[in-house]
């Protein structure tokens, strides 16, 4: 008995670290998703007059969520490296030519009537 409780012990004491790097891992992503949505919703306003005003209703649905993130990550130093990273990116994009009006509508889409992903998403409950 005292062998299956230390062997139990241990193995919680070895899965915690994992299980909290998992947790990490996951809210990274979720921050990177979203952080992904909000840098292109908001080129979508400076680079596309006719797309404004639906990407500014749009960008209210990720609010929530990104409140929600920033009460999970703490001081979110991962995140502004993520969002350097997917930054540089979508300037890319932009001095490319391929930030088109087609991309800010279907980003719109997802947001106004697709939905976000629920699945990554409910990392954050």
């Amino acid at each position: 008995m005292k062998k299956w409780l230390g062997a139990a012990v241990a193995a919680l004491i070895v899965t915690l670290p994992v299980q909290a790097e998992t947790q990490d891992y996951k809210l990274i992503t979720v921050a990177g998703y979203l952080n992904f949505y909000l840098l292109n919703i908001n080129a979508c306003q400076d680079f596309h007059p006719e797309a404004r005003q639906a990407a500014y209703d749009a960008e209210q649905k990720l609010y929530p969520w990104l409140e929600k993130l920033h009460s999970k990550l703490g001081d979110g130093k991962q995140v502004s490296e993520i969002v350097l990273k997917r930054r540089a990116m979508l300037n890319s994009q932009i001095g490319e030519g391929d930030f088109t009006l087609d991309h800010c509508q279907a980003i719109i889409k997802i947001l106004n009537e697709d939905g976000l992903d629920k699945t990554l998403l409910a990392n954050l409950d």
